[in-house]
């Protein structure tokens, strides 16, 4: 028996990337889909793909129960959330998952980006009753589906996924890039923080990252991971926060998972050249001698677990 279903909206980063040259793999923003069986609806980011899946489930004629888990605050992952159609109907009912921020907390983030200053509806036109829970790296448990997550090295606080149910994982991870030394990252004004706050967090998690998120990832039946860069384009982007195809495949052989779905592609990569990024990163695959499956992620795409 399959224990979920998990279908991609959208798979591209940054902005979004319509036109010709991207129809094989889609332009929409980041917005993944997963249906457990006899189990929960989770939406993994709220980037413009989240505006098909909200036509389609309005499309079923019943009311939505869903949890939308935003694993970060940038553009691209959010901004879809105003055009989500469900969330205007009051039979339907939202729990938003995410992280707060240094300084606002998660619900005035979601409220702000629906400011009239951006955006003509206001988050009050929402009829559906939408919930916020704030979290940050911890396991919680929601209608039988284990969750824990972890910080991610991107700009601002992102989080990682693992989701598990019934003997089966996922781990979702769409912005990060490698760790380096405590040198680099080490922040020390942050000396002063509460233990618990992100910032703290970030001061003191670097000489064991590496280690930390292999063990996350350690074994998942599917990786979903930020692929967006090849390595030449790489060395001129770091601290911008995503990977090159070579850390992702090798995160995701270290990590022993059965599957990696390269994701969050670049918006300046057309479909041959996330073909290329798919054929070589199967290439380093088979040179590792695992038994790891590995597509780049499209639209409208479905894998079964």
């Amino acid at each position: 028996m399959k224990s979920f279903k998990i279908k991609f909206w959208g798979v591209r980063g940054s902005i979004p990337t319509p036109g010709p040259s991207t129809l094989k793999y889609g332009g929409n923003t980041s917005c993944v889909e997963i249906q457990f069986q006899d189990g929960p609806l989770f939406i993994l980011d709220a980037g413009t793909g989240i505006r098909g899946l909200g036509n389609t489930l309005i499309k079923k004629g019943k009311a939505i129960q869903a949890y939308i888990f935003i694993s970060h605050f940038h553009w691209d992952h959010i901004q879809g959330l105003p055009f989500f159609r469900p969330a205007y109907d009051q039979r339907n009912s939202f729990l938003i998952v995410g992280t707060d921020d240094a300084a606002i907390n998660l619900a005035d983030i979601i409220s702000f980006q629906m400011d009239p200053t951006y955006f003509p509806i206001t988050i009050e036109d929402m009829t559906a009753d939408i919930q916020f829970k704030s979290i940050t790296e911890e396991n919680i448990q929601i209608e039988k589906v284990n969750i824990n997550t972890m910080y991610l090295n991107h700009p601002g606080y992102a989080l990682g996924f693992r989701f598990s149910y019934q003997g089966k994982s996922l781990v979702y991870i769409s912005d990060n890039e490698p760790f380096y030394t405590a040198e680099t990252h080490q922040n020390t004004a942050v000396k002063d923080i509460p233990s618990d706050r992100p910032e703290k967090i970030f001061d003191s998690f670097i000489e064991d990252k590496d280690a930390k998120l292999i063990s996350f990832c350690q074994n998942a039946d599917i990786l979903i991971h930020d692929t967006q860069f090849l390595p030449e384009e790489y060395q001129n982007k770091r601290t911008w926060g995503h990977s090159p195809y070579n850390y992702t495949v090798d995160l995701a052989v270290k990590s022993n998972v059965s599957q990696l779905i390269l994701f969050h592609h670049d918006p300046d990569h057309n479909d041959e050249e996330i073909d290329k990024i798919q054929r070589l990163s199967q290439k380093l695959i088979k040179q590792s001698q695992r038994p790891i499956s590995c597509l780049a992620a499209m639209e409208g795409m479905e894998i079964s677990v």
